[in-house]
């Protein structure tokens, strides 16, 4: 057997796409929460919205990237149903539980940006309040079922990505007379 061939490239592109896509949907995260807190001030509203958009989208490709890998790793055999339907995977079930049910949430919220005139701006925003769950149940399935959090990783890894989220939410939660009026709209479009 060749070393070209016992390279499990699936396993690792899985496990790549799958730390890429954690980060994507932290700096969403982020992001989401400074524009919600308005600590950058009215004036990078739009340019922030763009941005939060851009990153959701490419969180969700990653995403993607994560589960077709999965579907194609020969050793782990991922069927379509353990990485479509919570607790259907026999490796794991409930932290890979954790992970497609933080997917199907960010397929949602992600869609949103589509549908926010149809739901209202008052719809979305309640949607939106989903996205502390997809974070919360991505970084489980990150820290339970993935390969690299092992040992001190998970740990850093919690810290590092939840840290920042825990001080935002506070900052929202706290500051007195944060008004949220409707966030400018950009261009369909784009």
């Amino acid at each position: 057997m060749s070393a070209a061939a016992a390279l499990p490239v699936a396993w690792l592109v899985a496990r790549a796409a799958g730390l890429v896509a954690f980060g994507i949907l932290t700096l969403s995260t982020w992001l989401g929460l400074g524009m919600s807190t308005r600590l950058l001030g009215p004036k990078f509203q739009s340019r922030l919205l763009g941005w939060h958009r851009t990153l959701a989208w490419t969180g969700l490709a990653m995403v993607g990237l994560h589960v077709g890998a999965l579907l194609l790793d020969p050793v782990m055999h991922f069927g379509p149903a353990a990485v479509l339907v919570p607790f259907a995977s026999p490796f794991r079930p409930a932290a890979v539980a954790a992970g497609v049910v933080a997917g199907w949430l960010m397929l949602t919220l992600t869609l949103s940006f589509r549908m926010r005139r149809w739901i209202g701006q008052r719809g979305w925003r309640r949607l939106h309040y989903a996205s502390f769950g997809a974070f919360v149940l991505a970084l489980i399935h990150a820290l339970a079922s993935g390969t690299d959090t092992a040992g001190i990783g998970g740990p850093i890894l919690a810290l590092v990505a939840g840290g920042p989220v825990l001080w935002l939410v506070l900052v929202r939660m706290l500051s007195p007379g944060i008004r949220r009026p409707p966030v400018a709209r950009p261009n369909p479009t784009t």
